[in-house]
């Protein structure tokens, strides 16, 4: 069945009509679903080296509205609140990964191993997955809003970087406006993007208010490693 098209002021209108306050109902989905929709910011790597960063929102029933914002110029300005090592194992075939983790902390039912560390899936060349899962505070169109970004293997290096110097100037990651920009990378036949960081400023009171309400807020969310984490370009299982 094809999925119609609504008129969100007619929506509003009927609700309105039979006693029914839409933007109180609307907030209540949100507090139900938003630590497992928050909008993503993924990376669309192209052949011809015009690689794309955009804002993903998920899927919706409006077909006559995009959910993907462009990110101009493909840079990115925002304020790291939370971070986390996370991990995926995949047995060739599977749709959900075998085992997966958190700071080095196996979860699921069936772990492969006590410790991420000391698994033999987790050494350097492994099958499982390692990326790096920030947490990001963005002003868009006037307003705070909370993202997630998944930094993939190759980009890790520049996430590490970026905090080494921020620690040599005794500033702490929430503290400054961090950014994310594309960089074009060739090497043996395979042509990818690469997230490097830098800094633009100290971040505005504002901000960091909304960060730690964020933190606190989100916490929930920080425990748990969706599909939604591992589904960008390059992150399929073997096979």
């Amino acid at each position: 069945m094809e999925n119609q098209l609504m008129e969100i002021d007619a929506v509003k209108q009927a609700l309105s009509v039979a006693g029914w306050d839409m933007e109180k109902e609307l907030s209540g989905m949100a507090t139900e679903t938003s630590q497992f929709e928050l909008p993503r910011v993924r990376i669309e790597h192209k052949d011809n080296g015009k690689h794309r960063m955009y804002i993903d929102s998920g899927e919706s029933y409006l077909d006559d509205q995009s959910q993907e914002i462009e990110i101009p110029d493909n840079r990115l300005t925002a304020v790291v609140f939370a971070e986390q090592n996370i991990r995926a194992f995949w047995k060739e075939g599977d749709e959900v990964p075998a085992c997966s983790g958190i700071d080095d902390m196996p979860i699921g039912i069936e772990p492969l191993a006590v410790s991420c560390k000391r698994c033999e899936h987790g050494v350097m060349g492994g099958k499982c997955k390692p990326k790096v899962r920030l947490l990001l505070l963005v002003e868009i169109q006037g307003e705070i809003k909370p993202l997630i970004m998944n930094l993939s293997p190759t980009s890790i290096k520049h996430w590490n970087a970026h905090k080494k110097k921020l620690a040599r100037s005794n500033l702490p990651v929430v503290a400054v406006n961090t950014t994310f920009e594309l960089e074009d990378v060739k090497k043996n036949g395979f042509r990818w993007a690469e997230v490097h960081l830098g800094m633009a400023g100290i971040a505005s009171k504002e901000m960091l208010i909304a960060a730690r309400t964020a933190r606190t807020e989100l916490e929930e969310f920080t425990k748990i490693i969706s599909q939604s984490d591992f589904d960008d370009a390059g992150d399929l299982q073997p096979g």
